[in-house]
């Protein structure tokens, strides 16, 4: 293994895991920036080879042919995907297909892609992989479970060998507007209040980026000794829920500012709690997830402070 192109790459997870893999590995990426989001355009400046393209038509060219994609590219979060379901199924659904078209075009064997902890059906407790995803609470569960389905049939009809990660709440540096985490340094920031669901009683298991990154560096490994035809599916989370007041009132620890927040009800669209079970991918690649809470919002503030002083 020697040539890794990420699709998304200049996206949250995206920047942290071309710096994980930069000095291994050949990497090279792709993105479509948006020009409103200044942190992901800052971001494709620190990528020497970031084409701006869609996941899949970047494959076909001559000078790419990677020999594994991480495909990281797609509309992400719940409530946008309520009143955009077409450019989440262009994204999520049909960006992929056009994905997995140009790997079994241009013989790319593997392919490693995110998932979404949002596939699973509400009320579960703590979340395995044999948990129910028949029912998805948002459209953006739904897409990514479509994706699931599509990457399965690739691997049993042409032989792909794919990892497919659920993702659990990452949060971390160069964190998306549009999160929570950053949201909430914005209004503590103003003084603003922050919008709080179901009396702040609302449960994720929040991982760190960093975390998350170390688990694909070492999945980029393992899976060149899968046979033709392997798809799995794992979790990816620290594995225990943290309230989104508790997570509020920690950034705002770090910041030194005050915390005000107003109640209202949680969306119809909502899970109350996420809890990550990694027993599987612990088993597989001896993975652990390190940066608790404390750690991991005091990295996310320390860059946020920096990055609004630039």
């Amino acid at each position: 293994m020697k040539k890794i192109s990420i699709t998304g790459i200049a996206g949250f997870i995206g920047i942290h895991l071309y710096q994980k893999l930069k000095d291994t590995y050949v990497v090279t990426g792709v993105d479509r920036l948006n020009p409103d989001a200044v942190a992901s355009v800052d971001r494709s400046k620190r990528i020497p080879d970031c084409r701006i393209d869609s996941a899949g038509s970047f494959l076909n060219t001559e000078s790419i042919k990677p020999d594994l994609v991480i495909h990281l590219a797609a509309s992400t979060g719940i409530r946008n995907s309520i009143f955009e379901p077409d450019l989440y199924l262009e994204n999520n659904v049909v960006q992929t297909f056009q994905l997995l078209e140009a790997c079994r075009k241009n013989g790319v064997k593997y392919v490693i892609y995110a998932s979404s902890s949002s596939v699973y059906e509400p009320g579960l407790g703590v979340m395995n992989e044999q948990s129910a995803t028949e029912k998805q609470l948002s459209f953006y569960g739904t897409t990514k479970k479509i994706s699931e389905i599509m990457i399965e049939n690739y691997c049993r009809q042409f032989g792909l060998v794919a990892i497919g990660l659920r993702f659990f709440t990452v949060y971390g540096s160069w964190i998306r507007p549009d999160m929570a985490g950053f949201l909430f340094m914005e209004s503590i920031r103003k003084g603003n209040p922050i919008r709080l669901y179901n009396q702040g009683e609302v449960f994720r298991d929040f991982t760190h980026v960093s975390d998350v990154v170390h688990a694909i560096a070492l999945l980029v490994e393992k899976i060149q000794s899968e046979p033709s035809g392997t798809h799995q599916l794992f979790n990816i989370g620290f594995g225990t829920p943290v309230s989104i007041l508790n997570y509020a009132q920690v950034i705002a620890k770090n910041m030194k500012l005050p915390l005000v927040y107003d109640f209202h009800n949680l969306p119809e669209n909502e899970l109350k709690l996420t809890h990550c079970d990694n027993s599987k991918l612990t088993a597989y690649i001896h993975f652990t997830p390190t940066v608790d809470i404390e750690a991991g919002v005091k990295e996310m503030v320390d860059w946020y402070q920096d990055y609004r002083n630039e």
